[in-house]
């Protein structure tokens, strides 16, 4: 009788100890297989230190020989689907992809052993990767292993519509370079069920009797920071609608931003704007939300990329390889996507030189010989592969101004490089 009253808090802790055990199972099944923005960027992160930690203290533990994929590429019909690509990449982004034949059929051959998560994609379809629990496939050496797909046709990503725009009042803003110039300014607010707009710029010339072509300028950083390349476009006779999304890991949302963007010019809703009349600028980081809108609209009239990203699965190998290390701690943002070879689709999505499509607008490209974070090469392969498909493109490359083609002096690579812009707009605008 005398130990009844303390089996009972016992039994309390005990099951407190059991919550709290069930708690830890449950966070650590969360936090190891969750898919949101907020989780898999700090998990890869957290692996890839366990794992230099264990290949440091123990050696790497890799698979030698090589194993080959086969398999047919199919629409839901049945139907073969030709020249679709089926691409695997090795955990530091050393890509093996081929393309499938007039049947839809492939063969993959000299993969090295290894655990894949392939990646497949054609034209005018969506892509899909074959996996299982996030883990793909594990290929033997000598092994022929069957990966065949089914691919859905290509589905535009939804977006919450525009339900109130707001214009600010006008300011007379003003830059010096490339040539003196001055512009009205106004700030521009978009709102929808997603919650308000970053800041958004609308510029115009100083006098305007009627609606301009326009130039849609998604900028690597705020819209305010990149004012002087708004300026003098639109001193030049264009309206330019400036955006500069926050750098995240995650684009989709930034990306449905800018969808309500276009369909706000489009719709005839800003003054001064004519959005039959739209082409679209991005640089840098923000190449990756242009050239991921372009294949869900092709509706533009022109497209300009500065120093664009074209393939990540070549930044991660030169970077696991050494010869490429990227500056303000870019490579975090590298080893957050994850192992390229099972988070492979992260790299695929905005690895533009994976998704071309006959029908895009008009391309001009222009970049940096002295481009220390995205190499030149990246713009080198993409017009490549863009002409391949038909896709008309025009390349310049630049001996000065570095990774974003801006400077703060005169210079005769600035005045050519403004000069190139002015030409492609007006070519395709006019």
């Amino acid at each position: 009788m005398d130990n009844k009253p303390e089996a009972k808090p016992k039994r309390r802790r005990r099951r407190w100890l059991w919550l709290m055990l069930l708690l830890l199972v449950g966070l650590g099944w969360y936090g190891a297989t969750s898919d949101t923005g907020r989780v898999w960027p700090i998990r890869n992160t957290v692996l890839y230190q366990l794992d230099g930690w264990w290949t440091e203290r123990f050696g790497a533990d890799k698979a030698t020989g090589v194993g080959s994929l086969v398999g047919c590429v199919r629409t839901e019909a049945g139907a073969g689907i030709a020249e679709a690509r089926v691409l695997v990449s090795e955990s530091n982004g050393t890509l093996h992809q081929t393309m499938t034949m007039a049947d839809g059929c492939y063969s993959l051959p000299n993969v090295p052993a290894g655990r894949y998560v392939p990646w497949i994609k054609a034209v005018g379809y969506g892509d899909t990767v074959v996996e299982s629990w996030g883990r793909g496939i594990a290929l033997a050496a000598g092994e022929q292993a069957q990966v065949d797909a089914t691919l859905l046709p290509m589905i535009g990503a939804t977006f919450a519509p525009p339900t109130k725009l707001e214009l600010g009042a006008p300011v007379t803003v003003s830059a010096e370079l490339p040539t003196p110039g001055t512009a009205l300014r106004r700030e521009l607010f978009v709102t929808s069920a997603d919650g308000p707009n970053q800041q958004t710029f609308l510029y115009t010339p100083i006098t305007t009797t009627a609606a301009l072509p326009t130039l849609l300028a998604v900028y690597p950083g705020t819209a305010a920071e990149w004012e002087g390349v708004s300026i003098p476009l639109a001193a030049a006779g264009y309206a330019v609608v400036g955006i500069g999304p926050e750098y995240s890991l995650d684009l989709a949302a930034d990306i449905a931003e800018i969808k309500r963007l276009v369909q706000v010019m489009r719709s005839g809703g800003l003054p001064g704007v004519d959005g039959s009349k739209l082409a679209i600028l991005g640089g840098s980081y923000s190449s990756l939300h242009v050239q991921r809108l372009l294949r869900d609209d092709v509706g533009f009239r022109g497209v300009v990329l500065l120093g664009p990203i074209s393939d990540l699965f070549d930044m991660r190998r030169r970077f696991e390889d050494g010869t490429f290390i990227p500056p303000f701690d870019l490579d975090q943002a590298l080893i957050a996507l994850g192992w390229p070879n099972t988070a492979v689709r992260r790299y695929a999505t905005y690895s533009s030189l994976y998704h071309p499509r006959p029908d895009m607008p008009p391309i001009l490209l222009l970049h940096s010989r002295d481009d220390e974070i995205v190499l030149p090469d990246q713009s080198e392969r993409l017009v490549a592969e863009l002409a391949r498909h038909g896709v008309s493109t025009e390349a310049h490359y630049f001996a000065g101004m570095s990774h974003y083609l801006r400077t703060d002096q005169s210079s005769e690579d600035l005045d050519v490089l403004y000069a190139i812009t002015l030409d492609f707009l007006r070519r395709e605008l006019r």
